[in-house]
């Protein structure tokens, strides 16, 4: 029993281990922008054409999950998807044009998509909703180790080397993984549980839609933090290029601090109490950058968003056991997903278009904007389940 217990605990390790892998290239540019595209003699706005690139190929790899379930086991896909992004990363610190920076883009939106949502779907059936804001915990230790990695290369100006080193680290762990795959049980409900269901089937399911809105919305606001918040320190506050990546670096680090503390508030606290704490901090945070102080007051601005932004995604996504039947589950949370994606490859570019065009300035205005439509249409779907089922624990 002991040992199997002990199989257990390591066999959780590798997968929380394995999301930090997920998180570790996500701010990686946004963090090195304002360097890149001066390297590669670019426009402030051409972020937005990268960030389409890479979440086009997460939007279908993500819509897709449902069918790789079917025919691989999580471990596997978690295994190449790990693989395929480090390799991906490395190859990326060679480029010399733009365009050959989208190409190594391309496995980057694969991987991170078909990891995602095989280990959300894995976590949601398998565990309990402190796990499951726990997992999304060290996808936050992932997404500011490398903004953190990429500030301290940054002093030297070398943000090839930030990208060697995370894509080396992915390597490594994606090795764990594979030694790893003895501990994996065979998901005996890997056919079963991913049925083909029809679209509109899924689609006019209660709550569906709204709750494809929410993730839409999130995931722009987690976005427009992650990818823009150092760009707009270090263009509106005149800082130097590692101190605005840092800026970075602590929003991913209280994004991390709130997941954690989610997941020990998740046995004590209802998921809907903590979607709407959160949503607040983000909407004092934005509200905040008005203020007009020396540039440390910022990065209390940025952990207040960071904190905020922690609890909503994973009770959100584990919300979804209590909103839809099992054999939905995998699909609803594919679309989730596929429209969240949306969030970072749709509406930030457009804002960085926007920024590029007329002035990020107006940075503030598009954070508010949308945490206080997030805000209205969470209060909107929480009210229309009149039994509240997302409260259970």
């Amino acid at each position: 029993m002991k040992r199997l217990a002990f199989k257990s605990f390591i066999l959780l390790s590798v997968i929380y281990i394995a999301f930090i892998a997920l998180g570790l290239p996500d701010a990686l540019l946004g963090s090195a922008w304002n360097l890149v595209r001066e390297d590669l003699s670019v426009g402030l706005g051409t972020l937005g054409i990268m960030t389409v690139f890479i979440y086009i190929m997460s939007i279908i790899a993500t819509f897709n999950a449902p069918r790789l379930l079917r025919l691989f086991e999580t471990k596997w896909i978690t295994f190449v998807s790990i693989l395929f992004t480090g390799i991906a990363l490395i190859l990326m610190s060679q480029v010399n044009e733009f365009y050959q920076m989208l190409f190594f883009a391309l496995p980057l939106g694969i991987g991170a998509g078909a990891i995602d949502v095989s280990l959300n779907h894995y976590l949601a059936v398998n565990y309990k909703a402190s796990h499951m804001s726990f997992l999304h915990s060290f996808y936050g230790i992932g997404v500011t180790l490398g903004p953190t990695i990429m500030a301290y290369t940054l002093k030297d100006e070398q943000w090839r080397l930030g990208y060697i080193i995370v894509g080396a680290i992915l390597v490594f762990i994606a090795l764990t993984v594979f030694l790893s795959m003895p501990l994996w049980h065979k998901e005996r409900h890997v056919k079963s549980d991913h049925v083909h269901i029809p679209l509109k089937e899924i689609v006019s399911s209660r709550g569906a839609i709204l709750s494809m809105i929410l993730f839409l919305l999130y995931v722009h606001i987690e976005s427009l933090l992650g990818v823009w918040i150092s760009s707009y320190i270090y263009i509106e506050k005149g800082v130097s290029y590692s101190v605005a990546a840092l800026f970075t670096t602590s929003y991913y680090l209280a994004l991390t601090l709130g997941r954690l503390v989610s997941g020990i508030l998740a046995t004590k606290l209802k998921p809907s109490l903590l979607i709407l704490a959160g949503e607040a901090f983000i909407l004092l945070g934005a509200v905040l950058l008005f203020v007009k102080l020396d540039y440390w007051f910022y990065f209390v601005v940025a952990g207040l968003l960071g904190f905020g932004s922690g609890p909503i995604y994973p009770n959100l996504m584990f919300s979804n056991n209590f909103h839809f039947s099992k054999e939905k589950l995998s699909r609803i949370i594919s679309l989730q997903m596929v429209i969240g994606y949306m969030g970072f490859g749709l509406l930030t570019p457009l804002a960085g278009l926007f920024f590029d065009r007329v002035s990020i300035a107006f940075y503030p205005v598009f954070l508010i904007s949308a945490s206080l439509l997030l805000v209205i249409l969470t209060v909107k779907y929480l009210y229309e389940k009149p039994i509240l089922i997302i409260d259970q624990k």
